[in-house]
């Protein structure tokens, strides 16, 4: 499962476009993860339990890469609605494993890891997330100083544009702190504009919609991602200083299938408090508040605030859980 899951819904847009079905992706996403997750997902384990090594994530980001840019390329021969389909399927897939790999692989020290992390978060306008995430998010998680941990009192709709402006403001500023070197974030940012001209060139304007519309879900779906792994979860203040990170501020999710298709990501308490783990050495964690169902489930339940609100509210620990 380790290996089908990841390896099938990285295809399934290609598989789509072969099928005449433009639209499998997101069935795939919105129902059939979600269905698998909830009924086949859960387990009481928290031993590692899958291994992928070195290689796999980085051949998987190649077909992600390979794959989207194939038919991003192709996109003057769609018709406009199947071109919008085969975007949106595209966009979940690097949203859904492309960036999740590139946040896997922009912890690593490999040139040739960090290398495909910047290609990838380039691809979808989002290079300068990898240096913000590794340098600022992990510094500041679940204090008011962070713009990827998000406050009990937000939606995730309220949430995205601090998200989005605060990620760019502290990435800038983060580059800008170290002397002598390129400007990563303008670079970055330039290199999506350049990626961009290229596809338009190639495909017209239909090519650069796809750019646009896949990178738009990407982002959207790795916002609410961070919207869920954080939310409502606060470190205190003690002397003036934050107190040390713990299982309590993040969420964490003990769902086999997230597990397989996101290469361990949703046990992301463990990969917090130990940063230098693998995706095969992170662990569950029974200390932290967890989600109800894997990351799939998640994202549609965070869609609909008032049900995400309801349902995650009573899972907050004291003193959060303001219905105790």
């Amino acid at each position: 499962m380790h290996l089908l899951l990841p390896t099938a819904f990285t295809l399934s847009p290609l598989v789509g476009w072969w099928i005449g079905a433009p639209g499998l992706t997101l069935v795939l996403a919105a129902i059939a993860i979600p269905a698998a997750e909830w009924f086949w997902g859960g387990y009481a384990s928290t031993a590692p339990s899958y291994r992928w090594g070195v290689w796999l994530p980085r051949v998987i980001m190649l077909s992600v890469l390979i794959m989207t840019g194939s038919l991003a390329i192709n996109a003057a021969h769609y018709e406009w609605d199947a071109l919008v389909w085969l975007a949106l399927s595209s966009g979940y897939v690097c949203g859904g494993i492309g960036i999740v790999l590139a946040h896997e692989l922009g912890h690593r020290r490999a040139l040739l890891d960090r290398s495909l992390a910047r290609t990838l978060l380039t691809w979808v306008a989002f290079g300068h997330y990898v240096l913000e995430h590794n340098r600022g998010h992990h510094r500041h998680a679940a204090t008011l100083h962070d713009p990827a941990s998000a406050r009990q009192n937000e939606s995730v709709w309220r949430f995205m544009p601090r998200y989005f402006l605060g990620i760019y403001r502290d990435s800038l500023k983060l580059s800008r702190e170290q002397p002598g070197k390129i400007n990563e974030t303008l670079t970055l940012t330039t290199l999506t504009f350049l990626l961009f001209a290229l596809v338009m060139l190639a495909a017209g304007l239909k090519g650069l919609m796809f750019c646009v519309i896949q990178a738009c879900l990407a982002k959207t779906l790795v916002a609410t991602i961070d919207y869920v792994e954080h939310w409502g979860l606060q470190r205190r203040q003690i002397d003036g200083k934050h107190e040390r990170m713990n299982a309590s501020h993040i969420w964490d999710c003990a769902n086999r299938v997230s597990d397989a298709l996101l290469f361990n990501l949703p046990r992301h308490a463990s990969h917090h408090l130990e940063p230098s783990l693998n995706c095969d050495q992170l662990y569950p964690m029974p200390e932290s508040p967890q989600m109800p169902t894997g990351y799939a489930g998640m994202v549609l339940l965070a869609w609909i605030p008032s049900l995400y609100v309801k349902i995650m509210t009573p899972r907050l620990p004291a003193p959060h859980n303001n219905t105790h």
